[in-house]
């Protein structure tokens, strides 16, 4: 096994919300391209992998000088997928980058990248950015993290979690908002794929927290920014809007 750390994007074609997601275009881009490219510029990253189930979505990515593997359709969940991938590649470190994420904070992932390396004891590490909006705390689509003061987290929820008791929600420092990337250790991410979902992990339709069910530890980085997903048609258009503001469309 190698120090190495890889990228393995998870890219579904059948979205519930949008089928088909990672091959619309955004500007002249499918947006699992966009996504690619953008896991290229990871710090400390030795190579990228998409994960899909979809021969469309691996021939976008083979075009442009890509890896992209087929995998099953049976997965539960993103991070099984890439799981699936991890059993066969000579890697310490896998980083699972979600397939909708084309302006992840690659800054932030390069840290938490960094960390594990640091601190080997670490199993797994997620990002999170700031919480100042009333109406993502309410969001049941926006998953709030709740920190300890090492930056560790002690729950994921899509409640409006903490609850105020005198009054309306204002902005803490340990409760942020969570952005979906998870660095994993490959041998512990081989484990969690043959653990059962837990209780929470069903309750609440959220992957990580058969990590906490566990008793495992979870380390939060901070992003500069929160990153928009693509969940609607509307969504496309606020992404290229910051495609512009970053330079990266003409």
């Amino acid at each position: 096994m190698t120090s190495e750390a890889i990228v393995i994007i998870p890219a579904r074609y059948g979205a519930a919300r949008l089928p088909g997601k990672p091959l619309i275009p955004i500007a002249s881009k499918p947006l699992i391209q966009w996504v690619y490219e953008r896991a290229t510029r990871i710090p400390g990253i030795h190579s990228v992998i998409v994960a899909t189930d979809h021969p469309e979505i691996q021939q976008a990515i083979q075009q442009i000088g890509g890896i992209a593997l087929l995998t099953p359709d049976h997965f539960q969940n993103g991070s099984e997928r890439v799981a699936w991938v991890a059993r066969e590649l000579d890697a310490d470190i896998v980083v699972n980058l979600q397939g909708d994420e084309p302006l992840v904070d690659t800054e932030a992932v390069g840290q938490a990248v960094a960390f594990l390396r640091l601190y080997p004891d670490v199993q797994v590490a997620t990002l999170s950015c700031e919480l100042t909006d009333p109406r993502d705390w309410q969001n049941p689509n926006v998953v709030k993290v709740l920190v300890d003061e090492r930056n560790f987290a002690l729950y994921f929820s899509r409640q409006p979690l903490p609850y105020f008791r005198e009054g309306n929600f204002y902005p803490l420092p340990n409760v942020r908002r969570h952005v979906g990337v998870y660095v994993f250790r490959r041998k512990f991410l081989l484990e969690y794929s043959q653990w059962p979902p837990g209780h929470l992990e069903q309750a609440e339709r959220l992957e990580q927290l058969r990590i906490l069910e566990k008793g495992v530890a979870i380390k939060v980085i901070p992003a500069a920014y929160c990153s928009p997903g693509v969940d609607t048609p509307e969504d496309v258009t606020r992404i290229e809007n910051r495609l512009k503001a970053e330079g990266s469309l003409s």
